[in-house]
């Protein structure tokens, strides 16, 4: 199973193995939506839920203004992150303990659905949120799966049975399966291990048995038919028979289908050698997918050697215990719900917290290696290498807030993520792992008060000014007393970032020149060049523009001396603010689209509302006004999905104020508005794409310098060739995201608006 950004879609599994049968149930479930504003999938477990969901949601949405969002809420542990960790899912960046607001104020405007998955072990806080989201958010359907109702107003359930099963004795031939949803999926999982199968006058009778016995459960079906490789359907059916058999007498108080799932799942796990099985139950500790390497860390060594856990791996792989999916070039392997449940059974309370334990310092070791990276060219890759291991850090840091004595290294592991945070817009949630850690951590030393600034950082974005101004002054006061040269530097760049906010650019241009000479003392590259972002910019609108560039100059040399792509971005940013009010347009323009290009080669699909904003500058001098109006509005709604209100930055605020009224005098009120609110109404994907083209592509030039990066030539070409993003992400080993992405990178830089005209263009000789 792998995840898949379509158009109208965030999110949505896409399984590698065919939909069989349910053609009813997809049917009316799309009814429901289409009518109810609330709709539940119940039922038992391995009964289908996610993938009825999924069936249901996948066309439709990419009909819909808004499409519709996956939350897969299975590995989460956390009910007060169930708010926030849907709110990461839709792109959207809340303020600590306010993830909820943000999220309603952002779905009030969208036509989607939200699809929650898995629901039952935080019942009470899916009920709410599904609540307030049916309440205030008119054009928004909640579709929920869960083994028990929501139980809240307005909630119309779909039960989910298993799938129809014959009656051995009442069958006569093998034409007599077909109307069967049951025999129909085990004759396809069946094919898939042995292409020569097929339902025969010879073996109908066995397969109506052995379906019977697997009551229609798919997942039963699909551990089942993994052991057709050696067993034929009659063997497959005694063996199975005589499991049940003992099970039902152990315990007849169970429902016969638990019975049956748990035999099944009993079944496979007794058909695993001694070291699968280890490997099965120490892979329960993770949440979502892991990687090979992580396997290694956590489920070797104690009985199970570290280079024999690929074989073991891949032999749980083959017996449908875990699924593998490809992500940017390697595997990346996931357990199904209900056998992490199993798996986490097989471990003994001490084993559990061993393996934990491993799984904590594994996640931490990748967190401390982005740490050391910050300010290199590696730090970047890294940040998207652990994009999809966000559920393992939060498990690992939820270790370290509920087992005793590990607060100090949930401190260590969250502030090593700083970066992390940052790129991926989850400051939020970074301040709430913090304010609760520290209450724990030992108080007093250098990571207490490198999260204290760290949290007063994320208290900024927020526009929580007076907080943020209490943990800097606890923090300063520490960072004296120790003495630390970086600790002091990293206090006078948030005392610096808080003058910025409170409108104040001349002391808080001082404030970063101490920053800066600190962290260069220290050799904190990653420190230097931040603080360098935040000195130019306010040296030049605290009425010095000359030496506000410089310094933003001085520090894209060392960031390209360093290969800090992503410091880059922001001095870049500070560039097109400088020029764009103190300099010549064409200047203003020339360095718009060097933030555009620097924002594709880092491979980032988004931008900060500052640089929306400042995009309308640049067009506003450059006379395009009705360009200027929709980037504003597309500012206002991306502040909103961002979580900052822009008068926080007041230094910022003052001059953005400025250019908006130059617009609105220039085209009169009636005309702003239009052109504003067609910004504001623009999905994400639109206004990204809209900002990034208001400038214009590079002009073409018949020689010399090539429009397009060699990356981009490369997929120009596989476009003309036909193939698909899909296809063109495995032939290249990337993500499909990734392929994408580029893709509207491409129309974007050449001014083209569809595949055609890439071919098209590609076939004339360009790019070659």
């Amino acid at each position: 199973m792998t995840a898949v950004a379509e158009p109208g879609v965030r999110g949505l599994p896409i399984w590698r193995t065919s939909y069989v049968g349910r053609s009813r149930e997809v049917a009316e479930l799309r009814n429901l939506l289409a009518a109810e504003r609330l709709v539940t999938v119940v039922g038992p477990h391995g009964v289908g839920k996610t993938r009825l969901a999924v069936q249901a949601v996948a066309e439709p949405a990419a009909t819909m203004p808004d499409g519709a969002a996956f939350v897969g809420l299975a590995e989460l542990t956390d009910a007060g992150l169930v708010a926030n960790t849907i709110a990461v899912a839709l792109g959207l960046r809340g303020q600590a303990g306010a993830e909820e607001q943000t999220l309603l104020a952002a779905l009030r405007e969208r036509r989607m659905v939200l699809v929650l998955d898995n629901c039952e072990h935080l019942i009470e806080a899916c009920a709410e949120l599904a609540t307030a989201v049916v309440r205030t958010c008119p054009r928004v359907a909640v579709l929920a799966t869960s083994r028990q109702p929501l139980d809240v107003a307005g909630e119309h359930l779909l039960p989910l049975s298993p799938l129809a099963v014959p009656d051995p004795d009442g069958i006569a031939s093998a034409d007599e399966l077909q109307e069967y949803d049951a025999v129909a999926l085990l004759a396809d999982r069946v094919q898939a291990v042995l292409p020569s199968f097929a339902v025969t006058e010879d073996n109908y009778a066995d397969v109506a048995r052995l379906s019977q016995g697997l009551d229609g459960l798919p997942l039963a079906i699909e551990l089942a038919a993994v052991r057709a490789r050696s067993l034929s359907v009659r063997q497959l059916s005694d063996r199975l028979a005589a499991r049940l058999s003992l099970l039902t007498g152990a315990v007849s108080a169970t429902p016969l289908r638990q019975r049956t799932l748990r035999g099944t799942v009993d079944w496979s796990y007794g058909l695993c050698t001694p070291e699968e099985q280890l490997v099965w139950a120490r892979a329960s500790v993770f949440a979502g997918s892991f990687d090979l390497e992580a396997a290694e860390w956590v489920c070797g060594g104690d009985g199970v050697e570290p280079e024999a856990v690929v074989d073991l791996i891949a032999g749980l792989v083959g017996k449908s215990v875990l699924a593998a999916q490809e992500h940017a070039g390697e595997n990346r392997y996931r357990m199904l719900e209900s056998l992490r449940e199993y798996g986490r059974e097989q471990l003994a309370a001490e084993d559990l917290l061993r393996v934990a334990r491993r799984h904590r310092d594994c996640y931490a070791a990748r967190a401390g290696r982005l740490r050391a990276a910050e300010g290199t060219a590696d730090a970047l890759p890294l940040c998207h290498r652990l994009r999809p291991d966000h559920p393992n850090l939060r498990v690992a840091i939820e270790f370290c807030l509920r087992t005793p004595g590990e607060a100090d290294p949930g401190i260590a592991m969250t502030t090593d993520l700083h970066l992390y945070w940052q790129m991926w817009r989850l400051l939020a949630e970074a301040r709430t792992w913090l304010d609760r850690l520290l209450p724990h951590a030992t108080s007093g030393g250098p990571r207490a008060c490198l999260a204290l600034l760290y949290s007063a950082d994320y208290c900024l974005h927020e526009g929580a000014l007076e907080r943020c101004a209490e943990l800097v002054a606890e923090a300063d006061g520490i960072a004296a007393r120790l003495g630390d040269t970086s600790l002091v530097a990293r206090a006078a760049f948030t005392a610096g970032f808080l003058a910025e906010c409170q409108g104040e650019p001349g002391r808080a241009a001082g404030t970063f020149s101490i920053a800066v000479d600190g962290f260069r003392e220290f050799g904190d590259r990653r420190g230097e060049l931040v603080a360098m972002i935040h000195h130019g910019w306010s040296t030049g609108f605290s009425g010095d523009p000359d030496g506000g560039r410089a310094l933003l100059r001085e520090g894209l040399a060392r960031s390209n001396r360093y290969g800090d792509r992503y410091a880059r971005l922001y001095l870049l940013a500070g560039l097109v603010m400088i020029e764009a009010e103190f300099g010549a347009a064409a200047t203003a323009a020339r360095h718009l689209r060097d933030l555009v290009t620097a924002t594709e080669e880092a491979g980032l699909d988004r931008w900060d509302v500052e640089w929306l904003s400042s995009a309308g500058w640049v067009a506003g001098r450059l006379g395009a006004h009705a360009r200027a109006a929709t980037l504003y509005g597309i500012t206002e709604t991306a502040c909103r999905i961002q979580g900052i209100a822009l008068h926080t930055l007041a230094a910022f605020e003052v001059p953005n104020d400025r250019h908006v009224q130059r617009t609105r005098a220039a085209l009169g009120d009636h005309e702003f508005e239009q052109h504003f609110t067609a910004g504001a109404a623009m999905s994400e994907r639109e206004a990204l794409r809209y900002a990034r083209s208001t400038v214009g592509p590079p002009p073409v030039p018949s020689t010399g310098t090539e429009p397009l990066t060699r990356r981009q030539r490369e997929i120009a070409e596989l476009v003309r060739q036909g193939l698909t993003n899909r296809q063109i992400a495995k032939r290249l080993a990337i993500s499909q995201r990734t392929a994408e992405t580029h893709v509207a990178h491409i129309m974007t830089r050449l001014d083209l608006t569809n595949r055609a005209q890439i071919a098209a263009w590609t076939a004339r000789g360009h790019g070659r």
